[in-house]
């Protein structure tokens, strides 16, 4: 069994993007440090040769330190920078993204996008923990360098709807006889909506399906039931599953979309950012475009507003139904969408064919074999938005290779106090060499 290493007085030298400051040897994270204070350092456990530590009784605080407006800060992982003045965070985490394209510099850098920076979340996947020694039980974020969740009874990123649920959450699970099989509850805020997603192992008694009605009924929500995977969602009550949605008031779209579907989570930054994609994609009424990843339609839309067509590829048939549905809704009958697994075209398939612009928005993984289909195509302009950095520097540098000049690079803080970023890139067919 591995000793448990003490606690000791030291000093954070390096912030890391997750928001963990380095000792000067590199063996020691902790969160909640920055640069150049002096703290003790709590070890929780040892990950990849470092030791994951929490920071306390911190000295000679940073001129950027400021109070979490959090009183859970310190322990829940769900944020990782609550402790760092805003201003700070948003310049760190460009500065980030800047170290990233260091060798390869975009002709322009756009300025950072940003928003409100609590309850901006209207998405979310709390765990759920029955504590028998406590005879309680949690329902929140992880912990700080642990899996066991945090004891929290609000949440101020959340949406005010979802944060004022945690409570009542705990109280309700607390008191079901399958309280122990209950791991995690997916959580979803609209307009008007709130639907809650119970994930349970056993199969729930009488008892506690009349106990579920019964807040259903008292807190005005949508609760569904999940026993196994995505496919077995249903409604705890007879009817269909219900129906959330959210708008693009500068588009005049609204998009209804079923409460475990991807969506943004930050509908102030989505805005903005759709805002931008237009823009960069410099759109004229006889431009066709492709929207690769394009879930319900977010950017499609948008895109059908002002182009002459637009075609979204996604690999789930129920968001390509749903998007479907979305164009019919706001009048959008130049955009299609079709069922594609974008990580498994067949490299002979010409998949841009007729398309002379792309919008991508992929997952974390990234978008290679979307970007080999643009190389051998004509497109002329490529925006890319991306949740994961390292893979659109990794597909950027296949665009530029295959002859695309990286003309704008910017940040988006689409999840404020936490590690995570969206950055856009807008890429343009090099036209020098004929």
């Amino acid at each position: 069994m591995r000793r448990k290493k003490q606690p000791f007085l030291g000093t954070g030298e390096v912030l890391t993007i997750e928001g963990a400051c380095l000792s000067a040897d590199g063996k020691f994270k902790a969160h909640g440090l920055l640069p150049g204070e002096l703290a003790t350092f709590v070890p929780l456990k040892r990950q990849k040769g470092v030791w994951v530590c929490r920071a306390e009784a911190i000295e000679k605080p940073h001129s950027d330190r400021v109070e979490p407006k959090c009183e859970h800060a310190q322990t829940c992982g769900g944020c990782s920078f609550q402790h760092y003045a805003r201003p700070a965070q948003l310049s760190f985490k460009l500065a980030w993204l800047q170290s990233l394209f260091a060798d390869c510099q975009p002709e322009q850098w756009l300025e950072k996008i940003s928003g409100p920076a609590y309850g901006y979340r209207t998405k979310a996947r709390l765990g759920v923990k029955f504590v028998a020694k406590k005879d309680r039980t949690l329902v929140g974020f992880r912990e700080v360098g642990s899996a066991l969740i945090a004891e929290m009874s609000s949440c101020n990123i959340l949406s005010p709807a979802l944060s004022a649920l945690i409570e009542p959450l705990a109280g309700l699970i607390h008191g079901l006889d399958a309280r122990s099989s209950i791991p995690q509850i997916e959580v979803a805020a609209s307009e008007d909506q709130v639907a809650l997603v119970i994930r349970h192992l056993d199969v729930l008694s009488p008892g506690d399906v009349a106990a579920l009605t019964a807040f259903e009924a008292d807190f005005q929500v949508h609760i569904l039931l999940q026993s196994g995977g995505p496919d077995t969602v249903c409604a705890l009550s007879e009817g269909p599953i219900p129906t959330l949605r959210y708008r693009l008031s500068d588009q005049g779209l609204v998009f209804l979309f079923h409460p475990m579907a991807f969506t943004q989570v930050n509908q102030d930054v989505n805005q903005k950012m759709v805002n931008l994609a237009l823009e960069l994609l410099a759109l004229e009424s006889g431009d066709r475009v492709l929207d690769a990843f394009c879930g319900i339609g977010n950017f499609s839309l948008p895109i059908a507003g002002e182009a002459l067509e637009v075609l979204g590829l996604e690999s789930s048939l129920e968001s390509v139904e749903q998007a479907r549905q979305n164009a019919i809704l706001n009048k959008r009958s130049n955009a299609q969408f079709e069922v594609e697994n974008l990580y498994e075209v067949d490299a002979a398939r010409d998949l841009l064919k007729g398309f002379n612009k792309v919008l991508i928005d992929p997952p974390r993984s990234g978008a290679m074999e979307v970007c080999e289909q643009i190389l051998k195509s004509e497109c002329q302009r490529v925006v890319y938005v991306s949740c994961n950095p390292i893979t659109l520097r990794r597909d950027v540098d296949r665009l530029i290779e295959g002859g695309f000049q990286l003309s704008k690079l910017g940040m988006i803080d689409m999840f404020p106090h936490t590690a995570h970023m969206e950055a856009i890139a807008l890429l343009v067919r090099d036209q020098s060499n004929g």
